[in-house]
């Protein structure tokens, strides 16, 4: 009898090595050590409680991170002219390409709260004619800046999130042909949109994300009028842009 308990205690013992070992390397980090990335087993300590699901393999979305983002921008443009007493609206389409920053922070749970910023060269260039400017009074966005929380829902290497904050967009407006330059101002409005992330392998994460933008109201004065009365501009951008993300701070 004693032999075939011994027999049995020795095989639970080399099953659970053998399981142990499939899973995967146990990381746990020390005090001052960053969370691990994917892959990782996390095992609970002698007085948690057990995982509500088997967790495997983890991605913690702790961390800074930087990256490249580029896409399309569908913009109206919205214009009055004070002279004319006329108005109307403009559809063009940009391109963007630029940089991001930012910072995420997950908590013992799913979610994922963060922080991002970034700043893009815009191709937008459009031009109105109303009758005081029969040349032509061209509106142009240089560039476009946010700076947005991001609130997400992680799912694994998944991450689909919703994001809100201020936009900056440096707008530009002159009669085409002027000799005495464009009238540019910094527009600060607001921005919304949602978007989803993903692991592809380590630090290197993709994304794709839709914001609306809504740049409030430019007023151009003797540079949009041979009459010198202002033409107005509000302008209002749907982005469609996919990016990849590196993130620092890695176990």
């Amino acid at each position: 009898m004693k032999t075939v308990v011994m027999t049995g205690i020795a095989f639970i013992a080399s099953a659970g090595a053998a399981f142990a070992a499939d899973a995967g390397p146990v990381v746990v980090p020390g005090p001052f050590e960053a969370p691990p990335a994917y892959p990782a087993v996390v095992n609970p300590g002698p007085f948690d409680a057990p995982p509500a699901f088997p967790q495997s393999r983890l991605y913690d979305w702790t961390g800074f991170y930087l990256g490249l983002n580029g896409g399309g921008a569908f913009n109206s443009i919205k214009w009055f002219s004070v002279p004319d007493g006329i108005g109307g609206t403009q559809s063009a389409a940009s391109g963007l390409i630029g940089g991001t920053a930012g910072y995420n922070l997950q908590a013992n749970d799913p979610v994922v709260v963060g922080f991002e910023g970034d700043i893009d060269w815009s191709s937008l260039q459009r031009t109105v004619s109303p009758p005081t400017c029969l040349a032509g009074c061209q509106l142009a966005l240089p560039w476009l800046a946010t700076a947005r929380l991001r609130i997400g829902y992680a799912f694994g290497r998944f991450l689909p999130y919703v994001t809100g904050g201020i936009a900056l967009g440096n707008m530009q407006a002159n009669v085409v042909g002027d000799p005495f330059g464009a009238q540019t101002g910094r527009n600060l409005g607001w921005t919304a949109g949602a978007g989803l992330e993903y692991v592809i392998s380590g630090p290197l994460r993709a994304k794709i994300e839709y914001l609306h933008v809504d740049l409030n109201g430019f007023n151009c004065g003797t540079s949009c009028s041979a009459v010198g009365g202002p033409v107005s501009f509000n302008l209002y951008s749907n982005i469609v842009r996919v990016g990849l993300n590196y993130r620092l701070w890695m176990q």
